[in-house]
């Protein structure tokens, strides 16, 4: 077992437990010891056999055991007793996206090589990216739909599975809800889309088609004369562009469609580089090298580092002399990396509202991220002003997660949204779309108000491990549902441009 499977075998841990609702502190003691791990220098195998697991930070006397045993047999048996335990007392209706994604991409494979069956596809809120859902939906083609049942009625994972004609509600092992649609293979197309939309999304297309075609979407007889074999065949039914699953909300988009305006929403492919990323200077778990390494994997074309300003101490916030320190550290590793790496900070707007580094210190970075870890409590005025306040500084490029919130944690601040757009359009401030699990912050509706009011946004997964650096996808999602377009969003400027870009609010 390398460093990067015992890793990723905790992290998986930590993600089931999160999924059955489990204690948030024993979820985040597995996260923990993942990024420890992830973020070794040296063979952990040879840290285990030398006992000096405990001397790594992040991992005391219970994970190391964990990961002895994981070296050792190759398994967890903690995910083998949950993966065939009962249901938990309380079903987790609260489940964060990100794991979410996760939890289906693994239990769909292994539903497709049970008997009769031939596809299976997430569809619903999961399909549309919604930041929070309550179960999963899945649409199942099937090709013997008596030895399907029989299959998932035996699938060892799925408990007090039920049917209603095709469609089957169970609770998995893990506390979620999942709901399972069958079907034949040649309506496939069609159930997954009605599936996937909003309820008032799919009802409008499907009013839509049936005045301009007269064949309903819900007869087995119109579905056979159809003969649907993909999504953008039903939009072209109802005389309308495609839509996206992200955008299936009944927001607006159907009426986009019809009068061509659907914009053209960012791609994974346009995302060039991370501009909030935090290492092993404040409280990231990984080195430097060890972040920009994991980026250069990701194909990206740069990387901001920006570890926590002096004034966040409980983050061991860098002091001016080891943000120096460090600035010149990243300028040293330049030519050892093919990409390019930028020096910058995440400053914390302090209680009057100014930037926790002088203006002469700012200016010399080249990102320079603003956001509030303190006061969540203050009133709407005082949180207003302290953020407008911060905007104004011209060398403040981006707020870091504006509205603070946690999910299923943490209600937003009290702010005035309004005014801090209209600070942010005047003053040529981003805002971030942060791409944290448990944050996704500012979320799709802010963003598509900024969008409006011609403000630029920033797609960062403030990663404080090498992991982390995946939860790209995340941002991107919210982003996407946002309505954001690649035009709209700093990150997608390739490396030459980039820096430009940056410094325009200095010369505003």
């Amino acid at each position: 077992m390398q460093n990067r499977d015992v890793a990723e075998m905790l992290d998986r841990a930590a993600r089931v437990l999160a999924l059955r609702g489990e204690n948030r502190y024993r979820i985040r003691a597995y996260k923990k010891a993942a990024h420890a791990v992830a973020a070794l220098d040296e063979d952990i195998r040879n840290v285990a056999a030398e006992d000096r697991l405990q001397q790594v930070a992040g991992i005391g006397p219970a994970l190391a055991a964990k990961i002895k045993e994981i070296i050792a047999t190759g398994k967890l048996a903690l995910l083998e007793r949950l993966e065939t335990s009962q249901i938990p007392a309380e079903i987790n209706k609260n489940i964060l996206l990100a794991a979410a994604l996760t939890f289906s991409s693994e239990l769909v494979p292994n539903l497709e090589r049970l008997p009769g069956i031939q596809q299976v596809q997430v569809a619903g809120a999961v399909r549309r990216c919604q930041e929070t859902v309550t179960g999963l939906e899945l649409v199942v083609a099937v090709s013997d739909i008596k030895q399907a049942k029989e299959a998932l009625s035996g699938y060892p994972q799925l408990h007090q599975l039920t049917w209603k004609n095709t469609v089957g509600h169970a609770v998995h092992s893990f506390g979620v809800e999942i709901a399972l649609y069958l079907t034949s293979e040649e309506n496939f197309t069609p159930l997954l889309w009605q599936i996937t939309g909003s309820e008032e999304h799919v009802k409008k297309v499907m009013a839509k088609i049936k005045r301009k075609t007269g064949y309903d979407l819900n007869s087995p007889e119109s579905l056979a004369k159809l003969q649907i074999a993909k999504e953008e065949d039903i939009y072209e039914l109802a005389d309308l562009a495609p839509i996206i699953p992200e955008l299936r909300e009944d927001w607006g988009e159907i009426e986009a469609a019809q009068s061509g305006k659907l914009p053209q929403v960012i791609e994974a492919a346009d995302y060039k580089g991370d501009l909030h990323v935090h290492t092993n200077w404040s409280d990231g778990t990984a080195s430097i090298e060890q972040m920009v390494a994991t980026a250069a994997e990701l194909g990206y074309e740069y990387l901001a580092i920006t570890d926590h300003s002096r004034s966040l101490k409980i983050a061991r916030g860098l002091s001016l002399e080891r943000l120096a320190k460090q600035k010149k550290y990243i300028e040293s590793l330049q030519d050892k990396y093919n990409l390019r790496i930028l020096t910058g900070i995440e400053a914390d707007i302090l209680d009057d509202g100014s930037v926790d580094a002088p203006d002469e210190i700012l200016a010399e970075l080249d990102v320079v991220i603003a956001s509030v870890h303190s006061g969540f409590r203050q009133s709407q005025a005082k949180l207003t002003e302290r953020i407008c306040r911060a905007m104004q500084n011209p060398y403040v490029q981006v707020i870091g997660h504006a509205t603070g919130r946690l999910l299923g944690r943490r209600d937003p601040y009290d702010i005035d949204l309004e005014e801090v757009l209209r600070v942010a359009a005047a003053t040529g401030t981003a805002l971030e779309i942060n791409s944290s699990p448990d944050r996704l912050d500012i979320n799709d509706q802010v963003a598509r108000l900024a969008k409006e009011a011609g403000i630029a946004v920033t797609i960062n997964t403030d990663a404080h491990s090498q992991l982390e650096l995946a939860n790209i996808v995340l941002g991107l999602s919210v982003a996407r549902r946002g309505w954001l377009e690649k035009k709209e969003v700093l990150n997608t400027y390739p490396r030459q441009e980039i820096l430009a870009v940056l410094q325009q609010k200095k010369r505003r």
